[in-house]
């Protein structure tokens, strides 16, 4: 009896095997792959001197995959705030009893474009990847009702600046899906995604925490407090990507 129930159940799993394996067949993946990434960036060398935090903030890529090549193609673009402050100051000189919340946060936009060596089957996708593309450092400062934190009153970009950007990476990612679209005949993969990419970043102006300072009750940012330097950073993602 217990034979005959195991030899039942292998059949049964045999069975669905064969159905999914056919399913897959009658479906195929298309050649664009987009993800989307926490992103963790870590200032190095001078920049880190500088700056001395990391960064948070989010990272898209958009790549068309070469047919019967382990080749992707694209481009990518983030950013991430490395640094803030809040102050509470009087509405103005006239009016000292009212207050509002006053936050400055230095941030770094980057787009670059990508070459990526990867292998397009399998469960695990390891890759290596070249970038070229720019940076964009600012430093902006808003003002907003202490009452209500998401009403914004005024703000300003204190100092902007671009530089050159080139680097490359490497990562891995593990499919945990694999199915049909809603669309008859067309498949899509889902993959969890780890990544590092090192960035060299070209020379820079930008204000750091430090050169924010309140001197006699007054707020005072300018750019002779502002530090130059090369702007390398490593960045870490975690995130999902998306064939279809």
């Amino acid at each position: 009896m217990k034979r005959t129930r195991t030899i039942l159940l292998l059949l049964f799993i045999l069975t669905v095997a064969t159905r999914v394996s056919a399913q897959e067949q009658n479906y195929t993946i298309g050649n664009f792959q987009g993800g989307l990434h926490l992103l963790l960036s870590i200032p190095q060398g001078e920049f880190d001197d500088n700056v001395d935090a990391l960064g948070f903030g989010l990272n898209l890529d958009l790549g068309y995959v070469f047919p019967k090549l382990p080749v992707v193609a694209g481009i990518s673009g983030g950013f991430s705030t490395y640094g803030s402050k809040t102050f509470k100051v009087p509405f103005n000189e006239i009016i000292q009893t009212v207050t509002v919340d006053m936050t400055t946060t230095n941030n770094i936009a980057f787009g670059h474009l990508f070459l990526r060596f990867q292998p397009q089957t399998g469960a695990f996708r390891p890759y290596f990847e070249g970038l070229l593309g720019l940076n964009y450092l600012w430093t902006e400062s808003e003002v907003k009702d202490e009452r209500y934190t998401d009403k914004d009153i005024a703000g300003s970009v204190n100092l902007g600046d671009v530089a050159f950007s080139y680097g490359a990476g490497g990562g891995l990612m593990f499919r945990v899906h694999k199915g049909e679209t809603d669309q008859p005949g067309k498949g899509v993969e889902v993959f969890v995604d780890l990544r590092v990419r090192y960035l060299y970043g070209g020379e820079a102006k930008y204000f750091t925490k430090e050169s924010l300072q309140s001197v006699n009750g007054r707020i005072i940012l300018d750019e002779a407090h502002a530090k130059s330097s090369a702007t390398d950073m490593l960045h870490t993602m975690l995130g999902v990507t998306v064939r279809l």
